[in-house]
């Protein structure tokens, strides 16, 4: 991989993160990633960033957390030390930027996990980490991003070839226009790209939907929406007002729906390899009735899915509901990613577990019992599963009545 793209993809993070003069920079990712952590710290720092951490938790040391699972005395699974996270809210209070890298060594190296062992582990980090997690990702009090970097074993397994570093440098040629690498200025390209999203997100408020329904094969979806919903896409931005983009890539336009209004089956188009439990499910569905998951099954995975649903009761309910045109740069790949930053922005989806705050006006700094009772799902997960497809249709229903047409075979009429 030449070294100048890998530089110019380092500054998009950056930008991508905001990262101020003076401010410090978490980057979270497994050891394999070092090397590019270190072309990060290197930009940071030309940036005029304070400091720069290297962080990995439990599940960024796969040889580390798989010992502890198949090895450790069982009474000692549910054990989540407070020094681990607690350097968390320091991080908040300093108002550090947060650049998380979702791409593993090896995809499949947890997957041979015993999955009750396992969920034991995944709910005691998951609620040691809930409140950093819902001031970060729910609440943005500070600046985040979500970002991906191929390994040998991960590009093995997207290509379908040997793994090594010839599979590295062919999932690169698949990479760079996708991460708008290929453009004059890359960051400019995606400052561009997140305005248009942002200004799609704004022409779906203007409507006041009081639903969304999903129609393709395997599919019929009727999806409640909040008066409060508020659609967004491309920036976000902190409590602070800082502007920041979470994801790259990004093709969403997405909101927090009503937990409580989820009727029908929802059909999955593509695999989902879920991170905390090492697992892919595929050729899934899930029945829904009142807002909540009350059937499911899939051709591979189930057991993934039942551990899931059983993490605790807002598993079973939607978080989120978002839209992606089938233009995006990551459908017309042709290729799954295995990886739910990429695949979460090839189709249409949904998510069983939290909402977000920041996607219902009025919700931000609310109690997780406030925002239950306004109808924003409260859980320790979030896990998307694409329903979307280019045999999609999306209608949505206007507060007064009227039936809108949002998508025509998995492209945007709005």
């Amino acid at each position: 991989m030449d070294s100048s793209l890998l530089r110019a993809y380092a500054n998009v993070l950056l930008t991508a993160v905001n990262l101020q003069k003076g401010q410090c920079l978490l980057i979270r990712a497994q050891p394999v990633h070092l090397p590019f952590a270190g072309i990060l710290a290197e930009e940071a720092y030309k940036r005029g960033g304070r400091y720069v951490r290297f962080d990995n938790n439990e599940a960024d040391n796969p040889a580390l957390y798989k010992a502890r699972i198949e090895h450790s005395e069982a009474e000692y699974l549910e054990y989540a030390p407070r020094s681990r996270y607690e350097p968390y809210g320091t991080m908040i209070d300093e108002d550090w930027a947060v650049l998380s890298i979702h791409a593993p060594e090896d995809p499949g190296f947890l997957s041979g996990l015993d999955p009750k062992r396992n969920a034991r582990c995944v709910r005691a980090t998951a609620e040691a980490m809930k409140p950093y997690r819902r001031r970060i990702v729910l609440d943005n009090e500070v600046a985040w991003l979500v970002a991906f970097l191929p390994t040998e074993k991960m590009a093995a397994r997207i290509l379908g070839v040997p793994a090594g570093p010839e599979a590295v440098d062919e999932l690169w040629k698949v990479l760079i226009p996708i991460l708008r690498l290929d453009r004059p200025d890359p960051s400019k390209a995606w400052e561009e790209h997140c305005r248009n999203l942002e200004a799609r997100a704004e022409r779906l408020n203007s409507l006041s939907l009081d639903s969304v329904r999903f129609r393709g094969p395997g599919t019929d979806l009727a999806v409640g929406l909040l008066p409060q919903s508020v659609w967004r896409g491309g920036p976000e931005r902190t409590a602070k007002g800082r502007l920041f983009f979470p994801n790259i890539p990004t093709e969403e336009i997405f909101t927090s729906p009503d937990f409580r209004r989820a009727e029908g089956r929802a059909a999955f188009t593509r695999p989902v390899l879920v991170p905390s439990i090492g697992k892919v499910v595929e050729d899934g569905w899930v029945e829904f009735r009142d807002g909540r998951a009350v059937d499911w099954n899939a051709r591979s995975g189930k057991d993934v899915l039942d551990t899931l649903m059983s993490m605790d009761p807002g598993a079973r309910s939607l978080g989120e509901v978002a839209l992606v045109d089938g233009s995006s740069p990551v459908f017309t790949s042709g290729r799954v990613f295995h990886n739910i930053l990429f695949d979460e922005n090839a189709a249409s989806h949904v998510a069983l577990g939290s909402g977000y705050p920041a996607c219902v006006r009025g919700a931000e700094g609310l109690s997780d019992g406030e925002l239950a009772e306004l109808g924003v799902n409260v859980s320790m997960v979030h896990t998307d599963f694409m329903i979307g497809s280019p045999d999609m249709d999306v209608t949505g229903t206007t507060r007064d009545g009227r039936e809108v047409r949002i998508m025509t075979r998995g492209r945007f009429e709005v």
